[in-house]
């Protein structure tokens, strides 16, 4: 199935892809990166848009001209085989287990923030309350449609360009653009480039827009211009939050960059903002959040189709949307956040593996972007893999979860496909 709905069009598809990039990694990638490359941090920053490029290039031309619900499986099965098809739709699958997790619990600190609940590192029964509200309102935004989604997310990626432009212009950061530093020595590239690995978790997401081109109006014309467009919006708003930050110094230890934007808001506006702009930080993370349970719901439709998983799962409603995938991805959430409450797991692991999962999807979609584009494209898939290798070499050992469900995946995939299509 090719194609579910026809309703997103270029404005509403730049919107998706903003609040796919922006999400809760602005609340700590900008304070974050700060420590780490200091003066340095825009170069870090451009350094790592000008890698992502080519990655995005070979998805918006994939997205364009194989627009599909199984987004890169779907491409690498055109590319290869069936088999390996399926088995990254299980690697996407995986990142259900750790990457959403940290997602939902920095949208729950700041909803907690907003309703005045004390937010501690231990189970609390109000806490597993903003949980639950938060997945209810997952399920709820699920079932609605990719239409709705869309639209709600319009309207939450409009009030925070309008936020971050007026942050800029009550911060001034035309003035604290003076401070950026140019990286001169060897010593000081180094830690320009140290801050890449952080940064990129920015762009985790790309693969997902990819799952949803079926749905855009006229993919042809709006993948393109949602990737390109969408990137260009977000890699100015972090460089806005990050001089800032710089500028107002509210970066260092783990506390102040868990919370700095509050923070440079108490700066700029007052700590009476503090709260209003907590629900805000939600709504950009829950959007974020939202997005990415969509396309892991359209993702396990197109296994469904493919017989990889129960055909009861690529079932849909009067609007096309996939009920029964859209509640089991949010069942597998909740148990993946209790577990991660329960055995106290650091959330620095959890970033690495969801990272390396994503760089895998990546490689492998640039491997097949090589066999099913023509002209010189091909070459942009080369710089994309090389991309994704570099990235997973930083990675290291945590790339292991990944390879390891790709491989036990490719090997018992092809007795569950018989067992599904009898």
């Amino acid at each position: 199935m090719n194609k579910t709905t026809s309703g997103i069009g270029p404005i509403q598809a730049i919107a998706m892809t903003v609040t796919t990039f922006i999400g809760t990694g602005l609340m700590v990638l900008p304070a974050l990166s700060v420590s780490i490359a200091e003066s340095y941090t825009v170069y870090s920053w451009l350094i790592t848009t000008a890698m992502v490029v080519p990655i995005a290039i070979i998805f918006a031309l994939l997205g364009a001209r194989l627009p599909h619900a199984g987004g890169a499986s779907h491409y690498v099965g055109q590319a290869f085989n069936s088999r390996l098809q399926n088995a990254l739709g299980w690697v996407f699958l995986s990142i259900l287990l750790i990457g959403p997790a940290v997602a939902i619990k920095i949208a729950a600190h700041y909803l907690a923030v907003f309703f005045n609940i004390h937010y501690e590192n231990k189970i609390s029964l109000d806490v597993f309350g903003v949980y639950l509200l938060i997945f209810i309102l997952f399920i709820g935004f699920g079932l609605a449609g990719i239409e709705t989604s869309a639209k709600a997310q319009t309207a939450i990626v409009i009030m925070l360009l309008i936020v971050i432009v007026w942050l800029g212009f009550q911060g001034n950061a035309a003035e604290a653009i003076d401070l950026v530093a140019s990286p001169t020595k060897v010593t000081q590239w180094q830690q320009t480039l140290s801050a890449v690995s952080v940064i990129f978790w920015c762009f985790l997401g790309i693969e997902v827009m990819a799952h949803l081109g079926a749905e855009f109006r006229n993919p042809n014309r709006d993948f393109p211009i949602a990737m390109i467009g969408g990137i260009s919006i977000v890699i100015v708003c972090y460089l806005t939050i990050v001089v800032l930050i710089f500028s107002y110094g509210v970066f260092g230890n783990d506390a102040t960059n868990n919370r700095s934007i509050a923070l440079l808001v108490a700066h700029i506006a007052g700590e009476q903002s503090s709260r209003w702009f907590a629900l805000g930080a939600f709504l950009v993370a829950f959007a974020n959040v939202s997005i990415y349970l969509l396309g892991f719901s359209r993702m396990l439709q197109a296994m469904a189709n493919n017989q990889a998983v129960p055909a009861w799962l690529g079932k849909v409603n009067k609007g096309g949307t996939p009920y029964f995938a859209v509640i089991t991805v949010n069942v597998v959430c909740i148990l993946s956040l209790v577990i991660s409450e329960v055995f106290h797991l650091p959330m620095e692991v959890l970033i690495e593996m969801t990272n390396g999962t994503f760089i895998t999807i990546y490689m492998l979609a640039s491997c097949a972007a090589w066999y099913l584009l023509r002209g010189k494209v091909r070459y942009i898939a080369i710089l994309s893999i090389l991309t994704c290798f570099f990235i997973a070499f930083h990675i290291g050992v945590n790339m292991l979860f990944a390879l390891l469900i790709l491989i036990i995946s490719y090997f018992l995939l092809d007795n569950k496909k018989k067992k599904y299509s009898k």
